[in-house]
C-alpha cells in the first residue's frame, strides 16, 4: 500500500484521527517554539495546514457529523490532541521526564466542514522554577508524518537567557532559528536556560506570589477597618 493511501485510510478511522491529529495530515507545516521568560517557560506546537488537510481535520473534529464544527467540538478535539502530544512531544527537564499538560488550545477556523486553510496550536507551560534548567523535547511526530517544513525556535527574554540551544541532547552554541524539511527533521532539541534576574525559587511564579500577597493585604486592611469601627 502506498504511504499516502495508507495515511488517507487512517484519516477515515475516527478513533485514530482523534487520538493523533497528524494521522489526518498528508501535507503541512509545523512550528515548534521554546519560549522562556522569568515568569513562564512555554513549549508551543503549531500546525499550519492547507485546504485539503484543513477539511480532513474539520471532518475529524465534527463528532456528530452534521457538517459543522462547534466550539465544544473544537475544544474536545484539541483536548484529545493534547493527550496525544504527551507522548508525541515528550519533555525532560534536567534529565528527568517532565509532567506536562498541553493547554491554551487554538483551532481556527471552526464552523462549516469545507476545504480551508487551518491552524492548530497547543502550549505546555513547563515547571522551571530554579535558576538554571536544561530543557529537552523529543519530536516523535517526525517519524510518522512528512511535513513540508518544520521551523524550530528558541527564545530567552524578559529575565531568561539561552546558554546553549539547538539540535541534539548537548548543543554547544545558541541556534535560535532552525528550518528543517521533510524527514530530515531532528528528533531531539535541547536548551540550557538561565534565569539570572530570578529572586524567587519555588513552585509558584512571581505573578502568583503577588496575587497571594495582594489577597493577604486585603484581609489585613479589612481587619484594620473592622477594628476601627468597633
Amino acid at each position: 500500500m502506498r504511504p499516502a493511501l495508507g495515511l488517507l485510510l487512517l484519516a477515515l478511522v475516527p478513533s485514530v484521527a482523534h487520538a493523533h491529529v497528524g494521522h489526518v495530515i498528508l501535507r503541512g507545516e509545523r512550528y515548534l517554539k521554546l519560549d522562556a521568560t522569568d515568569d513562564d517557560t512555554r513549549l508551543v506546537v503549531s500546525l499550519t495546514l492547507g485546504p485539503d488537510e484543513g477539511r480532513r481535520v474539520l471532518e475529524a473534529a465534527d463528532a456528530d457529523a452534521d457538517g459543522e464544527v462547534t466550539t465544544a467540538e473544537s475544544e474536545a478535539y484539541l483536548a484529545q490532541w493534547a493527550t496525544g502530544l504527551v507522548t508525541e512531544v515528550p519533555v525532560t527537564i534536567d534529565g528527568a521526564p517532565a509532567d506536562v499538560t498541553w493547554t491554551d488550545g487554538w483551532l481556527e477556523p471552526t464552523g462549516p466542514v469545507v476545504r480551508t486553510p487551518l491552524t492548530l496550536e497547543l502550549v505546555a507551560h513547563l515547571p522551571t522554577d530554579g535558576m538554571e534548567h536544561v530543557v529537552s523535547f523529543r519530536d516523535a511526530m517526525v517519524r510518522r508524518e512528512v511535513y513540508d517544513r518544520t521551523d524550530v525556535a528558541f527564545r530567552g527574554h524578559e529575565g531568561a537567557e539561552l546558554v546553549v540551544a539547538g539540535i541534539g541532547e548537548a548543543p554547544v552554541d545558541v541556534e535560535e532559528e532552525l528550518a528543517l524539511t521533510g524527514r530530515e527533521g531532528a528528533e531531539v532539541f535541547t536548551a540550557r536556560i538561565r534565569y539570572p534576574e530570578r529572586t524567587w525559587i519555588g513552585t509558584r511564579p512571581p505573578a502568583q506570589i503577588g496575587a497571594a500577597l495582594g489577597g493577604v493585604a486585603v484581609v489585613i486592611v479589612a481587619i484594620g477597618v473592622a477594628r476601627r469601627r468597633r
